[in-house]
């Protein structure tokens, strides 16, 4: 199995970055990707029990709908962080439309803001 390294144990350690957010084509979510903007807070929420995989973080508006999740790439390492006790942060950068459903929610995440 590779083991992907974890960006927060490397020189300078990365504590903000990124991503789309995956899934946003089930249940019809992208329809909550009206009502969110540019600079809106999301909540990012573990979910151990997921089927698909352990390290499962959901991305939820400030209501706490369920928009989509972190990409597995980015949860294989963000999770066992977030269970350890980092916090970990996330807003909206920006909204899309016209391109693939998991291209048109980016965020960013912050670990332990201060």
């Amino acid at each position: 199995m590779i083991r992907l390294a974890d960006p927060t144990d490397r020189p300078g350690r990365a504590r903000e970055f990124r991503c789309t957010v995956h899934g946003l084509c089930f249940e019809n979510r992208y329809l909550l990707l009206e009502a969110i903007h540019a600079g809106d807070p999301l909540v990012l929420r573990r979910e151990p029990d997921n089927a698909i995989g352990a390290d499962a973080i959901q991305v939820q508006t400030a209501s706490t709908q369920t928009i989509g999740y972190v990409p597995r790439t980015i949860s294989t390492w963000l999770a066992p962080l977030m269970d350890s006790g980092h916090e970990a942060v996330a807003s909206v950068v920006k909204v899309r439309s016209d391109c693939p459903f998991y291209e048109r929610l980016i965020i960013e995440v912050l670990i332990d803001p201060r």
